[in-house]
């Protein structure tokens, strides 16, 4: 026992000073508090975000929401497929992007149901609809679910994933990266290049900047090193997700009934708020569609594309977009890689007249 004692008094000094320099450099802003509130704050007065480094986009929206103050015209849901949608491309000024990084169904009821209670209910709603909305296996584990479960609870659904084990599970490893050795000689390659002086939000008129950023209406521009990087760049991470597929396609292994009953409700219940309802479908780069459309384990995914349009004709709601790039007129040029099209894109396939 005293050897035992002796070793790890002689190791408590070295993970004291992997702890210290871990949480004050934390170059990924895993461990320090706050990063998303002051982004918030930026939004809130007009402004954009720039420098923006790993932002939980759900802190992020939650705190932006109790900051708002101007009422919402137009608000875009879904995942990062949404983040393109800007007042310029609606034509509405009060256009706001609430999109989420891997957002699933969850949390576009979630975060709609947050601006509701904030007074802010949408006149329309554009929601991004993607595959992984409906199948229980590809559920976003950091998903927001309280909004989703009220929901549930007032339709008579069981909701999936209550009390999302699996979003406390990733809040949990992200801490831990406090005790991590690789994120400590991360850390200290940050602290040698002197990244730490230039680690928060910066404020900004510009549209877009040599980082990544969120504008005050919500909509994303990426850094500029990855949205200029140019199509032979774009080509090379569709190949990437040919060899490796992605876990929403490889845990993809069909529709759930409950989630698609669940979906037509949301889209019903907006309705019925009064709100105008748009859906999108977001287009995938031409050669990773061109593998998903000629690969049989892909069949099920692609079969959403026409159960949406079916939900979407049924409930009078106009659709828009396609998995199929050539379907929205698109070509390599328009991706920054395998699953995002760029800004510019969007316009050649939104609708002129998509609430007339």
């Amino acid at each position: 026992m005293k050897r035992f004692l002796r070793a790890a008094l002689c190791f408590a000094p070295l993970l004291a000073l992997v702890m210290a320099v871990n949480w004050y450099a934390d170059p990924a802003n895993l461990l320090r508090g706050g990063y998303e509130q002051r982004v918030a704050e930026i939004m809130a007065s007009g402004e954009n975000a720039a420098n923006l480094r790993n932002m939980d986009d759900r802190a992020w929206i939650r705190a932006y929401a109790a900051l708002r103050t101007q009422a919402i015209g137009t608000l875009a849901l879904g995942s990062s497929h949404s983040m393109q949608i800007t007042p310029e491309l609606t034509g509405d000024a009060d256009t706001f992007c609430a999109g989420v990084t891997g957002a699933d169904l969850r949390d576009c009821v979630s975060i709609y149901r947050l601006f509701r209670q904030q007074g802010f209910a949408p006149a329309r709603v554009i929601l991004t609809v993607d595959p992984w909305f409906l199948c229980e296996n590809t559920l976003e584990g950091r998903a927001m679910t309280d909004g989703y479960e009220a929901f549930c609870k007032e339709i008579g659904e069981t909701p999936y994933r209550s009390g999302s084990l699996a979003g406390e599970l990733v809040k949990w490893e992200r801490k831990a990266q406090i005790f991590s050795v690789p994120y400590f000689q991360q850390s200290l390659e940050y602290l040698k290049k002197g990244l730490d002086k230039n680690r928060d939000p910066v404020p900004t008129t510009a549209h877009k900047a040599e980082s990544a950023m969120r504008r005050a209406d919500g909509s994303y521009s990426y850094e500029a090193a990855y949205r200029d990087a140019g199509i032979q760049a774009a080509r090379r991470l569709a190949e990437d997700c040919i060899i490796a597929k992605p876990q929403f396609a490889r845990d993809f292994t069909g529709v759930t009934p409950a989630l698609e009953r669940q979906l037509r409700a949301f889209l019903s219940a907006m309705q019925t708020d009064g709100a105008q309802v748009a859906v999108m479908l977001a287009p995938y780069h031409p050669v990773y569609y061109a593998h998903m459309a000629a690969s049989s384990d892909y069949q099920p995914l692609l079969a959403t594309e026409p159960l949406i349009r079916a939900i979407a004709e049924e409930l009078q709601i106009p659709i828009f977009g396609a998995y199929d790039p050539a379907a929205c007129g698109l070509s390599e040029t328009d991706f920054y890689d395998a699953m995002h099209c760029s800004e510019e894109a969007m316009s050649l396939f939104y609708p002129q007249n998509l609430f007339a």
